[in-house]
């Protein structure tokens, strides 16, 4: 079960799929002299980086982003890369680009420009280039050292523009207070077309979950000062759910005393980072004529409450 909303605009399909068709692979840092540093780029990075690195630049690690959509060259002053598969797809000249919501790192920095990898999504890893310090932008942190998340690392349209500051608050709650949120995907940030009304509209954001399991988490906008609680609903133990489940087949039984329900050999139990769990198993009943049969149950919880039961005779 993949739990997701499915109104997004064209403009984010189209940059999804643009982002998808990305297939860029250039060349890694090399050797070279150090250069001249802005300064709110002078810290060099501990993990690995702080060498020399190809076109006389230094190697620094930082953790950046772009404030706007930019192309990425394949050389300091160099010429624009062609995404060759989303041009050959979509049969249109396609460049590589890299945008407001997608986190990225600097491998390498001259006095002008600096080249780029995607850090997040994970899925654009790949994706890296050039271009100028100038379109740069640091990545914000609070007191703690957790990532800050602003109104530029958004996209904003119609049902989300007129409420950037409620939605951003929101949105920083929300990672702070859900452990299962490792991350957010920022270009997700939509108004639900399935949830809400049009006086109290409900958005979502998807987080990055542990094993890089996605999940969205719904909010109003007044939930940035509300008392809602954005903690990680905790899953259902197996064995809380498999006695729930059972409970569950007999009431559905038409003798529930002749219900005997596997608790081992069929059992599948499933969890979700957004609190949901799904438990899959069988049991044997008998009818009124006092015949034996067999059936499969599905049961799904979000957190500790059962909130859907499927039976079916088995094949």
């Amino acid at each position: 079960m993949k739990d997701t909303d499915s109104e997004h605009s064209g403009e984010h399909q189209m940059r999804g799929i643009v982002a998808l068709l990305s297939t860029i692979s250039l060349t890694a840092c090399g050797g070279g002299n150090s250069a001249s540093e802005d300064a709110i780029f002078a810290e060099v990075s501990e993990d690995g980086f702080g060498g020399g690195c190809e076109n006389g630049g230094i190697a620094t690690g930082d953790i950046v982003a772009v404030s706007e959509d930019t192309n990425l060259l394949d050389a300091p002053d160099g010429a624009r890369i062609v995404n060759e598969k989303a041009t050959a797809v979509l049969k249109e000249t396609y460049y590589q680009q890299v945008d407001s919501t997608e986190t990225l790192q600097e491998t390498c920095r001259t006095e002008r420009w600096s080249k780029i990898r995607v850090k997040e999504p994970a899925s654009l890893g790949h994706v890296e280039g050039w271009l100028p310090n100038s379109s740069l932008r640091l990545i914000e942190s609070d007191e703690t050292g957790n990532r800050n998340y602003v109104e530029a690392d958004f996209y904003w349209d119609d049902d989300t523009s007129a409420y950037k500051p409620q939605l951003v608050a929101a949105v920083n709650r929300i990672v702070r207070e859900n452990d299962n949120c490792l991350s957010i995907d920022p270009g997700t940030l939509s108004k639900s077309g399935s949830r809400g009304t049009a006086s109290k509209p409900v958005y979502f954001i998807t987080c990055n979950g542990p094993e890089d399991r996605p999940f969205n988490v719904w909010f109003e906008r007044d939930d940035a000062t509300s008392s809602k609680s954005f903690a990680a609903i905790r899953n259902i133990d197996r064995g809380d759910a498999v006695l729930a489940c059972e409970q569950a087949a007999k009431t559905a039984a038409m003798n529930p005393q002749t219900v005997d329900f596997s608790t081992f050999m069929d059992v599948a139990y499933l969890t979700y980072p957004n609190g949901r769990s799904r438990l899959l198993s069988s049991f044997t009943a008998k009818n009124a004529f006092g015949v034996e049969g067999k059936f499969t149950i599905g049961c799904l919880f979000d957190g500790q409450e059962l909130i859907e039961t499927v039976v079916n005779e088995a094949v």
